[in-house]
């Protein structure tokens, strides 16, 4: 049995609301639920049901209207913009559908970002963990390509780099697989699964492939801003 204090993730009755012409609009309702170190965790969900919006408040990206979400041991509501900013440089990695590498840089000086902008090691110790963490993923030999000339499958790979350079405690993935074809994109949640595994971390992804889902612990189901499932 695990304990509480095993939490790194701790959400009690989170709602979001937003108003626009039509009036306010919910779009999570009463949200509770956890995720425990180590932990897989994957959230499915027609289009529309609230998972890229749940994704993002546990992330700290953005505010609930009402309720309380803790992200190791710190609750969000509490913090200012830059805090969460800098909790999110201390802890968190981020892999998204549209990859979003900087296109001015290069696959290294992508990866090297995260930890240039944490501010705690020298530009020759983030290069060198960068260097080695793309020839992990196999793209050694890419090192100075910019985002245009990779394809899907390799920028894809580069942002799995930069998202584990900073030894995140818990990696966030919003369809990691979205925008790649079959084959790429099991060999890219592959890698996933085997970096995440091997540095530790807790994993929450956002997807439409169930395939991808299964080989997470738990999958959470969401329907029209609430949590209609919890296996």
């Amino acid at each position: 049995m695990r304990k509480e204090s095993d939490r790194v993730i701790a959400v009690k009755g989170v709602s979001k609301r937003v108003v626009d012409a039509s009036g306010e609009l919910a779009i999570l309702d009463d949200i509770g639920m956890h995720v425990d170190a180590g932990e897989t965790v994957a959230i499915v969900g027609e289009s529309g049901s609230g998972k890229s919006t749940l994704l993002g408040l546990l992330a700290g990206l953005d505010t609930a209207s009402s309720g309380t979400i803790h992200l190791l041991g710190q609750e969000l509501g509490a913090l200012d913009e830059d805090a969460r900013a800098a909790l999110r440089a201390r802890g968190v990695g981020f892999v998204f559908q549209a990859f979003q590498l900087m296109p001015h840089l290069t696959a290294l000086e992508n990866v090297m970002l995260p930890l240039e902008l944490r501010g705690d090691v020298s530009r020759r110790q983030a290069r060198e963990q960068a260097h080695a963490l793309l020839e992990r993923v196999g793209l050694g030999s890419r090192v100075s390509h910019y985002p245009r000339v990779l394809s899907g499958g390799e920028q894809q790979r580069v942002a799995l780099a930069r998202a584990f350079v900073t030894q995140p405690a818990v990696l966030f993935a919003d369809e990691p697989t979205g925008s790649l074809d079959a084959a790429t994109g099991e060999a890219v949640s592959a890698l996933m699964f085997e970096m995440n595994r091997s540095h530790g971390a807790t994993l929450v992804l956002v997807t439409h492939d169930l395939s991808l889902a299964r080989r997470c612990d738990r999958v959470i189901t969401m329907r029209a801003g609430r949590l209609a499932e919890a296996a």
